[in-house]
């Protein structure tokens, strides 16, 4: 490995990967720093599980496209690659500072260290988690979140339960249903909080993105051909169980929102999978001091950037996920444009990629990011539950899962003043823990909102400091 490099690429997802191929063989040092042990970050981690039939398929496009991108870099000799490490800070010039875990097998310690690396420039593409709205007893055993599900399933080759409950607003529930389906595991029902004619308002972006209706067609046929029971309009409000899940209890809302009384339907199941859309990892770029900007249509506070991708921090790009929620095929144009950006900058533009070839792709480029607005927005429209849902979150119900706060102390020192996210922080903990925000961050800034009608600047987001996650006091005394 060197200490320095060209471009530094933070996240292996589809928008790092889209980068990192097109940067390929232009003779720059490249370097890509990813938390897991595999590339492709969510979307390529492959399972264990064989499904059952089908097996050829594969809905997603942008999966197979994922693969050849992999298969480009790794032709390439000037990309190193370092995987189970976390990058904790980045500092002035662009240097940051990188924690590495080495996993040993067989019952060996695993060595875990902190280096130095820098970047002239620096792409960051580290993508985005799910968002939850809480409910009685959301924390027990066996209820989980869609995309730990997934990893439950595609690491470990572990079906989250025999018969499975899923439920929320995210698009991921029909992808996790057939893929439940496809390893042999039952779907008890599929509770879905949208209503069909929100679902329509799709209709008009059929033409630049039939892909995504050919993928509702066949995870819609899989729930046909398996039998599987589809709820519309139907939020989950309490799950019970003695030792860990086993019943939950949904029922039917408003087209505003609010639940509906007597309505109430309970489901029997061996685990509850819930997901209510995605927000943007953006802890490293607030940590590096890029500037954010609030974009409900995008999926919250996203890094404002240039029409280049570059951020307010000069030379540090932003790709993907982390500059508005859309799915993979915006992360795939974000990281080639990014990289593309780059390749201009440092003066790549020659008998390879003569300027007027150059100028037309980064051209068409921005056009179809621009095209992935549309997409974004009814997206996050349809992820997003409504301010009433929050408001209405029971006051025993917990909140801060770290520091066990519940949401009647939140609402207590809303109601005292601390109506933003670092007062309430300082009032309460929230955020303070393990996660550090990660899990209840979101779900927070949507309380005070609901409770509060304060503007998105007024409210905040959480500061990040360095370490950004937690790490081992022996990994520096190791260093």
């Amino acid at each position: 490995m060197n200490v320095q490099y060209h471009v530094i690429i933070v996240g292996s997802g589809i928008a790092g990967l889209s980068a990192a191929a097109t940067l390929a063989g232009h003779g720059l040092d490249i370097l890509i720093i990813d938390e897991s042990g595999h590339r492709g970050g969510q979307l390529l981690r492959k399972t264990r599980l064989k499904p059952s039939c089908f097996s050829k398929f594969e809905p997603d496009l942008m999966k197979s496209k994922g693969f050849d991108l992999v298969w480009t870099i790794n032709k390439d000799p000037d990309i190193d690659w370092l995987f189970n490490a976390r990058v904790l800070g980045i500092f002035k010039d662009r240097r940051l500072l990188v924690h590495i875990e080495n996993i040993k097998t067989h019952g060996e310690k695993a060595s875990e260290k902190i280096i130095e690396v820098r970047a002239e420039n620096l792409i960051l593409a580290t993508g985005a988690r799910e968002k939850y709205l809480p409910f009685k007893g959301w924390t027990l055993p066996g209820v989980m979140s869609l995309g730990a599900a997934q990893i439950l399933m595609k690491s470990y080759g572990v079906l989250p339960a025999h018969n499975t409950l899923i439920a929320g607003t995210s698009p991921l529930m029909m992808v996790l249903a057939s893929e439940i389906l496809g390893n042999k595991g039952k779907v008890t029902a599929l509770v879905d909080e949208n209503s069909m004619i929100k679902k329509l308002t799709f209709l008009p972006l059929i033409k630049n993105h039939w892909s995504k209706l050919l993928e509702g067609a066949f995870y819609t046929s899989r729930m046909f051909l398996n039998r599987v029971s589809v709820f519309q309009g139907y939020r989950v409000i309490q799950a019970s169980g003695n030792k860990g899940f086993q019943s939950a209890i949904m029922a039917k809302t408003t087209p505003r929102g609010d639940v509906i009384p007597g309505t109430e339907v309970r489901f029997f199941s061996g685990a509850l999978l819930v997901g209510y859309g995605f927000a943007p990892n953006i802890e490293l770029p607030v940590q590096a001091g890029c500037k954010l900007e609030y974009q409900e249509n995008k999926g919250g506070w996203v890094v404002k950037v240039d029409e280049t991708l570059e951020s307010s921090c000069r030379s540090v790009y932003a790709a993907g996920e982390i500059t508005g929620i859309a799915g993979a095929k915006k992360s795939f144009i974000q990281g080639k444009l990014a990289a593309m950006s780059i390749l201009k900058k440092v003066g790549k533009i020659n008998a390879r990629n003569p300027k007027k070839i150059f100028t037309a792709e980064i051209q068409r480029l921005l056009f179809l990011n621009h095209q992935q607005t549309a997409y974004s927005s009814f997206l996050n429209r349809l992820c997003q539950a409504p301010a009433s849902a929050y408001a209405a979150i029971p006051d025993e119900t917990i909140i801060c899962r770290c520091e066990q706060i519940t949401m009647g102390t939140i609402k207590k020192n809303i109601q005292q003043g601390f109506d933003t996210i670092s007062s309430l922080k300082k009032a309460t903990r929230c955020g303070m823990g393990r996660c550090q925000g990660r899990i209840c961050g979101p779900v927070i800034f949507d309380i005070i909102t609901a409770l509060t009608q304060k503007k998105p600047e007024h409210i905040g987001c959480s500061l990040s400091r360095a370490p950004v996650k937690n790490v081992n006091i022996k990994a520096f005394l190791n260093s």
